[in-house]
């Protein structure tokens, strides 16, 4: 593997800033009470899931939903917020990169889902556009 550092297109579209790490956990109260009460982080008001699932967050980027059962994977999804994410979905359906969901009015903005290499589920999001 080559140690050369890696430097992105500036005029492509890209990630601006970090968005959330959904964390998918046994008991929601108990993990934010963790954090709260063990590490001071502080929670901030959150849109429901869509789906209806336990949901809170925290103000330092991390959100904790329930349905976790023994053998699942813990990390429900990562998201960044991005530029211009019409033609960056175009340049990852170039590529073949896996969608799970297509452009669509999500809670933070014009979205889409896609699948990174090792399966993780990456929500991509552009602030203040619609379909």
């Amino acid at each position: 593997m080559s140690s050369q550092l890696l430097v992105p297109d500036p005029g492509a579209p890209q990630a601006t800033a970090f968005g959330h790490l959904l964390i998918m956990v046994t008991d929601v109260t108990i993990s934010v009470n963790f954090y709260v009460q063990s590490l001071g982080f502080s929670e901030r008001p959150a849109k429901p899931l869509a789906d209806g699932r336990p949901f809170r967050a925290l103000r330092q980027g991390i959100a904790f939903v329930g349905g976790r059962e023994a053998g699942h994977r813990q990390i429900d999804h990562v998201a960044f917020e991005v530029s211009d994410v019409r033609r960056l979905r175009d340049r990852l359906r170039s590529t073949g990169v896996e969608f799970q969901e297509d452009l669509h009015d999500g809670p933070y903005g014009l979205t889409i889902y896609i699948t990174d290499p090792d399966g993780v589920r990456v929500e991509l999001y552009q602030p203040g556009l619609k379909v």
